[in-house]
């Protein structure tokens, strides 16, 4: 069944589904692993250490997959995600727990295209948001 999420159906403030997680040796093994991203910043604490960072951490990649599920769950199965983009600006590492959030920023049509602007955002326990970003959705109109 699709799920569709109408443009004239989201208001601005709205919330992006919300998720949290445990960055933990599991996770950072397999999103190393699956990313085939083998710096040793990824994987090992002491290198990590050396290089300023507070233990292993989860690359960009990682990072872009949590921010494009919270706006893939939010637009629905007809929406498409036409920008998203981030700033890695805290270390996002081994024992963090990390959320993933977001909210409607506004709404606009441009050249016939219904779009949404959203902020989103990761945050972890040690320094709140790591990550900022924006992006935009494009949705179905109930007009078209």
């Amino acid at each position: 069944m699709t799920r569709t999420v109408y443009w004239e159906d989201v208001k601005e403030g709205d919330a992006l589904p919300s998720y949290s997680m445990e960055i933990t040796t599991t996770l950072i093994v397999d999103q190393v692993s699956g990313s085939q991203d083998y710096n040793l910043m990824h994987h090992d604490t002491a290198f990590a250490r050396r290089q300023g960072a507070p233990d292993a951490y989860v690359n960009t990649g990682f990072i872009e997959a949590l921010l494009s599920r919270s706006l893939t769950d939010f637009m629905g199965d007809t929406g498409w995600l036409k920008k998203l983009k981030h700033q890695m600006r805290r270390f996002n590492a081994l024992g963090d727990t990390i959320k993933v959030a977001g909210k409607v920023t506004g709404k606009r049509v441009e050249d016939g295209e219904h779009l949404v602007d959203c902020d989103v955002w990761v945050e972890n326990n040690r320094d709140g948001v790591s990550v900022p970003g924006t992006a935009v959705i494009r949705l179905p109109s109930k007009a078209a």
